[in-house]
C-alpha cells in the first residue's frame, strides 16, 4: 500500500522485521541507561532539545511517540522536515499542530545486522533548522552505536 510518505506503509519484510525486533528483547522494556545516554549524546551533538530512540512494532512505538518515527522506517534513510508546519504530511500531526509545537523533525533508521529496520533515532526542536550532510552523518553515527548495543544484547542472550 502506498501513501504520502512515498513508500510502502507495510514493508514487504514486515513479518521478518517484527520477528527480528522480538529477538532483541527490547520491546516494551523499561528505559535503559545506554539508550538514554545515546539519545543525550545525539541531542548535544546536534544541538537540539530533544532526541529519542524508538523501537517500532506493527501497532505502536516503544516510547509511545508519534507516527513521525515511522517515516525513517518506511524510507530507510535519514529523513527531515525542516519546516514541519508547512509540510502537508505533518500539518495534522498532534506533535506538530498541538501543544508540543514541533517545527523541526529529523530521523534515521536503526537497521539490524540482518538488514531489518526496527527503530529510529530522531531529533526534534520547536525552532526551524537546517539538516545538512554533516547532521545526517552525525545522526547515522549514533544509529550505528545503537546497532552495536543491540548486537551486544543479542550476544549476551545467546
Amino acid at each position: 500500500m502506498k501513501n504520502i510518505f512515498e513508500g510502502n506503509v507495510i514493508q514487504l519484510n514486515e513479518v521478518d522485521r517484527l520477528e527480528n525486533l522480538k529477538n532483541y528483547k527490547i520491546w516494551r522494556t523499561r528505559s535503559e541507561p545506554v539508550f538514554d545516554q545515546l539519545a543525550g549524546i545525539a541531542a548535544a551533538l546536534l544541538d537540539v532539545p530533544v532526541a529519542m530512540i524508538n523501537f517500532i512494532d506493527r501497532y505502536s512505538i516503544r516510547l509511545e511517540q508519534s507516527s513521525l518515527c515511522s517515516i525513517a522506517i518506511v524510507k530507510g534513510y535519514a529523513a527531515s522536515f525542516e519546516k514541519s508546519v508547512a509540510d502537508p504530511v505533518l500539518i495534522s500531526d498532534p506533535l506538530v499542530a498541538g501543544e508540543y509545537g514541533w517545527r523541526f523533525y529529523a530521523a534515521t533508521d536503526i537497521t539490524t545486522t540482518e538488514g531489518l529496520r526496527i527503530g529510529t533515532i530522531c531529533i526534534v526542536d520547536k525552532m526551524k533548522r537546517k539538516f545538512g550532510h554533516w547532521e545526517k552523518k552525525k545522526l547515522t553515527c549514533i544509529a550505528d552505536m545503537v546497532k552495536a548495543e543491540l548486537n551486544k544484547r543479542i550476544s549476551a542472550l545467546n
